[in-house]
């Protein structure tokens, strides 16, 4: 047993027994209860006691005055609770709520869901077959007729009982240079959801500065499978129509698109009403006495695939 030079109240002596720091003027351990003469040596331990022949080391003595005399980097620092934002807080609060909603209604949020997508593939296929379905061929089909002065074009038009009967407008008169065009661009703009489509029809080639030709088409479905349309597009009105009258006057010539048509008193186009190819019209009258233009009584029209015309004079 080793001895420490101190006072009185130091735990200078080591315990026999336990091997625990003894007290210089302790009567018994206050680890393993041995009697002072046990904790010395003097006497025998009983056999209830445990000798510890190799204890830990003991525990440092904890001094006030070294924590006093401590650096103030080296003391703890505590540390001031964090302050909880209520938004934080509160939104963590909707979101459990909104997660309990979902939970007990999973079934018709479920449904709608699927509903939902089901109608939005369908608007994206349905979208796709319209905008593959372009109008121009068909267009094209029917314009080519109207502007080449075929028969054919009023017979693929869409023809009222009115319309049926009218007279064709002798194609003599309606010379126009873009008819004999061997080249023509198509523009079209259509909406299969609508069902409608027009159609811009102009000369190419030497015959840019003419007017475009315009016309209507709606479309005609075809279901497939019960649940999607294709579309064929038809002529959405009837080929245009003119109305023919002639002046009061009886001394006057007639010239349709610069070629003589006799007179008012012997015209030779008879009033009366016309179906008419696209393209310009115009009608001038010139005084059989002196020759000269009635500027009052001219007709200038373009006619286009659709439409009522009608000559009118102020007499």
């Amino acid at each position: 047993m080793a001895f420490v030079e101190g006072n009185g109240d130091e735990f200078l002596l080591t315990c026999f027994v336990c091997k625990n720091p003894f007290g210089l003027v302790a009567q018994f351990c206050g680890y393993c209860q041995a009697t002072r003469q046990q904790a010395l040596g003097v006497e025998r331990a009983r056999a209830s006691q445990q000798v510890i022949t190799d204890a830990p080391e003991p525990a440092p003595v904890h001094n006030i005055n070294d924590e006093i005399n401590a650096p103030a980097a080296e003391k703890a620092r505590v540390k001031k609770p964090k302050r909880q934002n209520l938004f934080f807080q509160n939104m963590r609060i909707r979101i459990d709520s909104l997660k309990d909603w979902q939970v007990r209604r999973s079934k018709p949020i479920g449904a709608i869901a699927g509903v939902t997508f089901l109608a939005f593939a369908y608007v994206i296929i349905q979208t796709y077959l319209f905008v593959n379905v372009a109008p121009t061929l068909d267009a094209e089909k029917y314009l080519y007729p109207a502007v080449t002065h075929e028969v054919s074009y009023f017979d693929s038009s869409k023809s009222s009982t009115s319309t049926t009967k009218a007279k064709i407008f002798p194609t003599k008169y309606l010379t126009w240079d873009a008819s004999t065009s061997d080249r023509w661009s198509t523009k079209a703009s259509w909406n299969g959801w609508t069902g409608k489509a027009e159609i811009t029809f102009t000369p190419a080639g030497n015959q840019e500065t003419d007017r475009p030709v315009l016309a209507q088409f709606h479309a005609k479905y075809t279901t497939h499978w019960k649940v999607f349309r294709t579309i064929t597009w038809e002529p959405a009105t009837a080929a245009a129509q003119l109305e023919l009258t002639y002046p009061s006057n009886k001394n006057l010539s007639i010239y349709i698109n610069g070629l003589a048509a006799g007179s008012t008193t012997n015209p030779a186009v008879t009033a009366g009403t016309y179906q008419i190819y696209p393209g310009p019209l115009e009608i001038k009258y010139y005084d059989l006495n002196t020759g000269k233009l009635v500027d009052g009584y001219t007709v200038n029209y373009f006619i286009s695939t659709s439409g009522q015309f009608k000559t009118s004079y102020e007499n």
